[in-house]
């Protein structure tokens, strides 16, 4: 049974190799070159601590991209090799927590779930843009906790410290898992989990390093200056949080869009609805207390989850912003392998076509190479491609658009190229300061319309330039960079 385990690791990590190559844009591209720019820094001497736009997210992929860029060379590949690698270390660690809990057999069940999990988890974690490293570091803190709730040895604790302070770092949100293990923790070993904790106070320390010092330095600004890290103002939003929490960020978490009966969510929800009627069987009928130990688990990090997102400004946040609770999948497989043995002792073939149901949509909604989400991004890539030639040779040193559209040319044109955004906040490495007020050749990149309308307003002639979807506008004139970029966001208010 390890080793089906470990097979079922290095399946996921091929699965995940699969979202990364052929190169392709990523979902939500300009977030996902965020840490090859931040790795620029580093290669230039830079020390960054956390991610760009502030103190929110740990600067750990910026310092992996760097290593894959020193090795070989600037561009997506070390990019993709970087999200690679948090997603082997997820697997991994969750392997090794899921079967220091539930034991090889039924590990190797729950391990199925990890490997195929729902389209959105896959996509909030596959991107090299933190929230790997923060699922990563949370299924390390899982497996450490167990090991420390069952045996309690000095390098057990010691390494659960370490795990939850570098937890700290990559980002608060690991407490939604942190702080519930330690109840979970002290459930069981009682009068013995203040004298054992001496040690992993200790390893926290080591492992929060990076933590201190960048808010020793910079005024707790991870508290003070992080809305993410805010309490929701009143009750009331407390109130629409909690609606929130239920009637969208769970369902899009699991089911994607559960949008009508003939999508692909339909077999989903049946599926996950199949193995909650088991999972809620087996429990019933545990009176020896065979799974008490799971349930307090799942129960606490569910609570864990849900408090911190709906007390706090993040759980505010509406539209695409299911990452915030992606910590609550990690309790998902346990609930669905300990379901589908209940269900097997009912009826196998209703266990398998649970797990089934559950599992298979979810290849239809990857963007796996031959799917039609992949194509578009393959075919982006290539979009991009043919404007980067376009404006090279144009001479183009800026160019202006929605956050979306042009910033990440600053990193495929080695930031030749700036991609100065429309939203001030989204200029993360601040390349409209950099470019001042110099004259320069510059272009507009979004809808047909809109840069012909940006065009105009500031008094420009070009040539109109398509670019997949969207338009360039490639200015005749040169023009003042801080004036221009000034004039033209003005044009949002």
């Amino acid at each position: 049974m390890a080793r089906l385990g470990i097979a079922l690791v290095a399946a996921g990590v091929l699965l995940r190799a699969a979202l990364y190559f052929p190169l392709a844009l990523f979902q939500i591209d300009s977030d996902g070159t965020l840490a090859g720019l931040c790795a620029f820094r580093v290669a230039a001497g830079g020390y960054p601590l956390f991610f760009p736009g502030g103190t929110r997210l740990s600067a750990a992929s910026c310092y992996v991209a760097a290593a894959y860029f020193h090795l070989l060379g600037d561009g997506r590949v070390g990019l993709a090799l970087t999200g690679l690698t948090w997603g082997a270390l997820y697997l991994a660690f969750s392997w090794l927590f899921l079967r220091a809990l539930l034991g090889d057999r039924l590990g190797c069940i729950a391990m199925i779930f990890v490997v195929v999990p729902p389209e959105q988890f896959m996509t909030v974690t596959y991107v090299p843009w933190a929230y790997g490293e923060i699922m990563a570091s949370c299924a390390a803190t899982l497996w450490l906790a167990t090991l420390w709730r069952h045996e309690g040895r000095t390098w057990q604790r010691v390494a659960f410290g370490m795990s939850a302070g570098f937890g700290i770092w990559i980002s608060l949100q690991t407490l939604m898992v942190t702080l519930p293990v330690l109840i979970w923790i002290a459930w069981r070993r009682r009068t013995a989990t203040l004298r054992e904790a001496i040690g992993a106070g200790l390893g926290f320390v080591v492992g929060a390093a990076p933590f201190i010092i960048g808010n020793a330095t910079n005024g707790a600004s991870s508290l003070t200056h992080n809305w993410a890290s805010q309490a929701a103002p009143n009750g009331a939003v407390v109130v629409d949080n909690i609606i929130w929490f239920v009637v969208a960020q769970v369902p899009k978490l699991l089911f994607h869009e559960p949008a009508g009966w003939l999508s692909l969510s339909t077999p989903l929800i049946l599926g996950y609805a199949t193995v909650a009627a088991g999972f809620t069987i087996a429990i019933a009928r545990d009176r020896d207390g065979k799974y008490a130990e799971e349930w307090q688990l799942i129960w606490l990090v569910f609570a864990g989850v849900f408090l911190l997102y709906v007390a706090s400004q993040a759980g505010s946040m509406r539209g695409w912003t299911v990452r915030y609770i992606a910590p609550l999948y990690l309790i998902v497989p346990i609930v669905c392998s300990i379901g589908a043995t209940a269900l097997w002792s009912f009826r196998k073939w209703l266990a398998v076509g649970a797990v089934v149901l559950v599992t298979l949509p979810n290849f239809w909604l990857y963007s796996l190479p031959g799917t039609k989400t992949r194509a578009g991004l393959t075919q982006g890539l290539k979009d991009d491609e043919h404007l980067r030639a376009m404006l090279a040779r144009r001479g183009i040193r800026m160019i202006y658009g929605d956050y979306f559209w042009v910033y990440h040319i600053n990193f495929d044109s080695r930031e030749r190229i700036a991609g100065v955004p429309s939203w001030t906040g989204g200029d993360y490495f601040h390349y409209d300061r950099q470019l001042g007020d110099a004259d320069v050749r510059w272009a507009l990149l979004g809808g047909h319309e809109e840069v012909q309308n940006w065009a105009r307003a500031v008094g420009a002639r070009g040539a109109l330039t398509p670019d997949g979807d969207l338009w360039a506008f490639v200015a005749d004139r040169p023009a003042r960079a801080g004036t221009l970029i000034a004039s033209l966001r003005r044009l949002l208010h």
